[in-house]
């Protein structure tokens, strides 16, 4: 299958390099890989400095030695939060170590490996009354440089292991058409999936729209919320 449309969201300050791509992914092969190909152009944005964080444009996390307290899905992830009229609830979290089987792809898997992973926290939210549902996770990488070369290298082939539930819709995340993207915030990768619970795939600009705005939100009520904190304060 391939890439249906390649978009780029230009971050807000804070994120050093993010893009967005609408992604077929079918239900795993007979290999328990997605065929999906994708040509991805580079793209950056400068970060900017809070004039309350220490030199550098990321302040406290601008590598894990100076940021060394361990994610955990509490400081990332609420059990709920309400966005557009609508209440999002997580349905489902992962942690772990094992860096490699929270994301799909050879080539993201190997960069994170020597990029120095130590932990990947996850989390899937639904939003039953939009339809919608999507996978957001934050790998902890040793230094914002490595984050920028392992967020660059997410594609169409590279992306966030989505986890599903035994039950609802999100029991079949990742099996229809939706958008992935990728940013860099200090030392962290952030990978995020969405769609539609239907698997349908967003066809108009308004859909496209309607999936962006949902990863905006998981963004902004989520794991930005204590990243951001760990910049300027260095606590989560």
């Amino acid at each position: 299958m391939t890439v249906a449309l390649l978009l780029v969201l230009v971050a807000a300050g804070t994120l050093g390099y993010t893009v967005l791509r609408l992604v077929h992914k079918p239900g795993p092969t007979a290999g328990g890989k997605p065929k999906v190909t994708a040509t991805t152009p580079a793209t950056s944005s400068s970060p900017s400095a809070s004039p309350s964080a220490t030199p550098g444009p990321y302040g406290q996390i601008a590598s894990r030695k100076a940021d060394p307290v361990p994610l955990t899905v509490a400081q990332l992830f609420p059990a709920s939060f309400t966005a557009g009229g609508s209440k999002v609830t997580m349905v489902a979290s992962r942690i772990g170590r094992n860096c490699s089987n929270a994301v799909d792809g050879s080539n993201l898997q190997a960069k994170v490996s020597v990029d120095g992973c130590s932990q990947a926290v996850r989390a899937t939210y639904v939003d039953a009354s939009r339809g919608l549902m999507g996978t957001i996770g934050v790998l902890n990488i040793s230094t914002a440089n490595g984050a920028a070369r392992a967020a660059k290298i997410a594609d169409g082939n590279d992306f966030v292991a989505q986890v599903r539930t035994k039950h609802g819709p999100a029991h079949k995340i990742g099996q229809g058409t939706g958008i992935e993207q990728s940013a860099a915030k200090g030392h962290y990768v952030i990978l995020i999936w969405a769609e539609y619970t239907s698997l349908k795939k967003p066809k108009t600009t308004a859909q496209r729209k309607q999936v962006e705005a949902f990863m905006t939100e998981l963004l902004s009520q989520t794991a930005n919320v204590s990243l951001t904190n760990r910049m300027l304060t260095g606590h989560p």
